[in-house]
């Protein structure tokens, strides 16, 4: 796939979109991943997609995987507008109405499996990556406000942007919305925009309720080689010098040499996300991390025990 999408950007073009984006993010993904073998993962995330698309979203034009979830797309003219908003909406409440049980009867799934889901949906236009006659990408605001959208989509539940306009969905679409007002970092800090949530399933934090102008970001970081990594008992224990605001604020990323023509380049790095668990020690935040699942992703990576490797919390500090 990495290679198809490579020779696609060789006739890439910007453009742009009239769409509705929603993206659905699996709950408790993070735990779930931690606990399961790797084998039992995939093969749930893998059976998740296929769901969510052929049983949802088949009229979707667009799928692309988030990691723990789908961002999918549908374009829409002013002709058919109403439509596609009412199909996109109806088969988000679908989904999140049956997500829990989706599994139930399948005998491969003979373990414990994430059972919520939270949905971000916006409607506008979109930056889009054009090869040929397919699109290949989507980026810009429309994106990243879906993105935060689902963020604040807790526990569970369908949070929409309040600019999608309500007024297109059919009544009984519109009886399980409720219209508030938030706040969202990196697209409304200081003015709130409007949204439709879901209040028997959606609970809004008090975080996105307040103006966001003052964020104090803290990172605790620590090295060691590959080697050193392997010896460190599992699980090991972040004591986080100060409180974050919420759980959601904060952010376990690891750092490990590229690989170049064989060698470890001591000027390149990459970077990915890891789950972790948080909690209070005696009162204290502290952040617990899963030594053998990191190892056997860096393994796969190629990492080899003489590269450096980064693990570092960033939080938005109280």
């Amino acid at each position: 796939m990495h290679r198809l999408f490579r020779e696609a950007l060789n006739e890439a073009t910007g453009g742009s979109q009239r769409i509705v984006v929603a993206i659905i993010d699996i709950r408790d993904f993070s735990s779930f991943s931690q606990r399961c073998d790797s084998v039992d993962v995939a093969a749930f995330i893998r059976k998740v997609y296929m769901k969510i698309i052929d049983s949802y979203f088949s009229f979707a034009s667009f799928y692309k995987s988030t990691g723990d979830g789908l961002l999918l797309t549908v374009p829409w003219e002013e002709e058919n507008l109403k439509e596609m908003s009412q199909k996109v909406i109806e088969s988000c409440i679908k989904c999140h109405s049956e997500f829990g049980t989706l599994f139930d009867d399948d005998p491969s799934i003979n373990f414990e499996v994430p059972r919520g889901i939270g949905i971000g949906v916006a409607r506008g236009s979109a930056c889009c990556l054009v090869s040929g006659e397919t699109v290949i990408d989507y980026s810009g605001r429309l994106l990243n406000l879906a993105s935060r959208l689902t963020d604040i989509a807790r526990p569970s539940g369908i949070v929409i942007d309040g600019a999608f306009v309500i007024d297109l969905l059919t009544e009984e679409q519109r009886k399980i919305f409720e219209e508030d007002k938030v706040y969202l970092r990196g697209i409304a800090e200081s003015e709130p925009i409007k949204i439709y949530y879901t209040p028997e399933f959606t609970v809004i934090s008090k975080y996105n309720k307040q103006p966001i102008v003052s964020e104090k970001w803290r990172e605790v970081s620590r090295s060691w080689s590959y080697g050193g990594l392997l010896k460190l008992k599992a699980p090991f224990v972040y004591s986080l010098p100060s409180t974050p605001i919420t759980e959601d604020d904060v952010e376990v990323a690891v750092l490990h040499q590229e690989i170049i023509n064989g060698e470890a380049s001591p000027d390149y790095q990459r970077r990915f996300l890891f789950p972790f668990e948080y909690s209070l020690h005696h009162g204290k935040p502290v952040v617990r991390l899963n030594f053998p699942n990191l190892c056997k992703q860096l393994q796969r990576r190629g990492v080899r025990e003489d590269m450096k490797i980064t693990i570092s919390v960033a939080y938005v500090e109280k």
